[in-house]
């Protein structure tokens, strides 16, 4: 019988911090891996004595039996486990793991692409490639987010295509209600049509092109505001911008829903969660057709050029008249959706659990 990942350690310095993100892939992978194994037991790697109650607190309240199953541990630990496999899920494998196997998912090579030129942005950059090098050659296997981040790993770090492994994400955590009102519109004072925008402004959110569309659309006599969920802004510039600031999952559910269609234009994902979640909470989509995207929405969105704001103007207006484009879209969106589930990540993961162990245990046979 193939040896199997039994007792799984975890790197979980990050997870009290991290809510959203990889903190929430996290969650999940956690919560659904003793579905498919009951008699699995973990353990949870942390900085520090004063973290243990904070995270037994946390693991309890992503599901009911993990703290029966699961030892809390000093992170200088690791190195020592008795863990069959060590998972490493913040993009970096640190400190390796003397006998156990290791496994270091690299969601995406963002920290290490030239979005930013500030040179301090320049030298983050050579620290980051550094590392992932480093986690590329002594993890037994990696895993990545989409096909296309593994074409990264193997095009731009050389990483082994045999070493690498792809379990997309999934958004059946969030809750949907069916709802006709929103307490944000409200508080906007948005009655009509609106678009949708989530996330950051980094530079490789492309927010830029958008805004253009905006201001294009606007000046067609489309007036027609833009929510913007997330890190504020100085609005003052773009008068059609409204700031929503950070919201719930159960609003931006909503706002998914009720929303003319979420915006995405960014350049980069290695997955791209937002366009995801709209399609599952019965929205439409409108997305750059670069990087993972277009894998992700498949035939359910409308793309456009990243770096072309009248082509992405073109496709709000269309949106903006075509009620049965709009109901297609919805429609093919809650099938593309389907796809991403926990529930297959966390079995899929486990896989790869598997086979780290038997990976690991093969070369110490030899």
């Amino acid at each position: 019988m193939p040896p199997v990942a039994q007792h799984i350690g975890f790197e979980a310095t990050r997870l009290l911090r991290e809510r959203r993100g990889i903190g929430r892939y996290v969650r999940n992978i956690l919560r659904w891996i003793p579905a498919h194994r009951p008699d699995v037991r973990f353990t949870v790697f942390v900085n520090h004595a004063r973290d243990v109650e904070a995270m037994r607190t946390q693991l309890s309240t992503i599901d009911a039996t993990l703290p029966a199953r699961t030892s809390i541990e000093p992170v200088s630990a690791l190195k020592d486990t008795s863990a069959d496999v060590v998972w490493y899920a913040w993009n970096y494998l640190n400190p390796l793991a003397r006998r156990a196997a290791m496994v270091t998912t690299i969601n995406d090579l963002a920290p290490m692409l030239q979005f930013d030129h500030r040179w301090w942005k320049v030298l983050k950059r050579r620290k980051h490639r550094r590392r992932a090098l480093y986690t590329i050659r002594h993890s037994d296997l990696v895993l990545t987010i989409s096909e296309y981040s593994a074409t990264e790993l193997r095009t731009r770090l050389d990483a082994d295509p045999a070493k690498v492994r792809v379990t997309l994400l999934a958004t059946d955590d969030m809750t949907f209600t069916a709802t006709d009102s929103s307490e944000v519109l409200a508080r906007l004072g948005v009655t009509g049509p609106f678009f949708l925008t989530v996330g950051a402004h980094d530079a490789r959110k492309n927010l830029v092109t958008l805004y253009r569309a905006m201001e294009l659309l606007q000046a067609r006599g489309a007036r027609v505001p833009l929510v913007q969920c997330g890190p504020g802004i100085s609005a003052g510039r773009y008068p059609f911008i409204k700031l929503a600031g950070f919201v719930s999952d159960s609003e931006l559910a909503t706002l998914y829903r009720l929303a003319t269609a979420l915006v995405f234009p960014s350049r980069y994902e290695g997955f791209g969660l937002p366009v995801a979640e709209a399609m599952s909470a019965g929205g439409r989509v409108v997305c750059a057709d670069a990087s993972s995207l277009p894998e992700v929405v498949g035939d359910a969105g409308l793309f456009f050029p990243w770096d072309d704001p009248d082509a992405l103007a073109d496709q709000l207006m269309r949106l903006l008249h075509d009620a049965p484009l709009r109901e297609q879209l919805t429609q093919a969106g809650r099938v593309q959706a389907e796809k991403f589930r926990w529930s297959d990540t966390a079995r899929q993961t486990l896989d790869v659990f598997d086979e780290a162990v038997a990976i690991r245990r093969g070369r110490a046979d030899r």
